[in-house]
């Protein structure tokens, strides 16, 4: 045993933090494409182009994988709606002016992009409801987007843009429902609503939310 020999990276030392986000993203390429049940490590590994040994360094199993891709794309869709709604509650200047900003980020089933991402978050909640693990998975993500509202709507009747008499767990849920269900516009067509009677509609909602004087 003369010579030391250099140790060669492998399975059990993979690069720890590049390799696990494009993990996630090519999990989350296949669930969205062909569905949760078709999610294989092997084509995820594949596409990645690493090896098992790294993949299971970062997520203990399937599930696991599943679990922190299912996570990121609730992250993903709600961030820039979650943002928007903070900014309109820490900054607004006056309630017309919080009005205008929350009622835009509620919900807009007229743009193709936000409609997409709400069809998206459906597919992935139908997907799971049959699999008793998944299921469970995704009850933990509607649980966390539900603290985020709440947190969010907490913040509103300190800020005094909610009225006291209300629950903001309640009306987090309340909005939530409302952005995820107006994906049904889309499928309404020249049936639905035009988007000035939806906008309306939206602010005399929120307009209801408000301290009575």
């Amino acid at each position: 045993m003369g010579k030391n020999v250099k140790a060669q990276p492998s399975d059990a030392q993979p690069a720890r933090k590049d390799s696990r986000g494009a993990f996630i993203d090519a999990a989350l390429d296949i669930i969205l494409k062909d569905g949760v049940d078709n999610l294989r490590i092997e084509d995820v590994c594949e596409r990645v182009g690493i090896t098992k040994g790294s993949l299971y360094w970062h997520f203990t199993d399937r599930d696991g994988l599943i679990r922190e891709a299912l996570l990121e794309q609730l992250r993903r869709i709600s961030d820039e709606q979650l943002a928007t709604m903070n900014d309109a509650i820490t900054s607004a200047t006056s309630a017309d002016d919080y009005l205008s900003r929350i009622v835009g980020a509620l919900a807009n089933p007229f743009d193709k992009t936000e409609v997409e991402q709400r069809w998206k978050r459906l597919e992935l909640i139908v997907a799971t409801r049959n699999d008793p693990a998944l299921s469970k998975v995704m009850s933990e993500v509607q649980r966390r987007q539900q603290k985020f509202m709440t947190d969010a709507m907490e913040r509103a009747a300190e800020n005094g843009l909610l009225r006291r008499d209300v629950d903001p767990q309640a009306v987090a849920a309340v909005l939530s429902a409302v952005a995820l269900g107006s994906v049904n516009l889309s499928l309404l067509e020249s049936d639905g609503p035009s988007p000035e009677a939806w906008t309306s509609l939206m602010v005399l909602f929120i307009s209801l939310l408000f301290p009575t004087v």
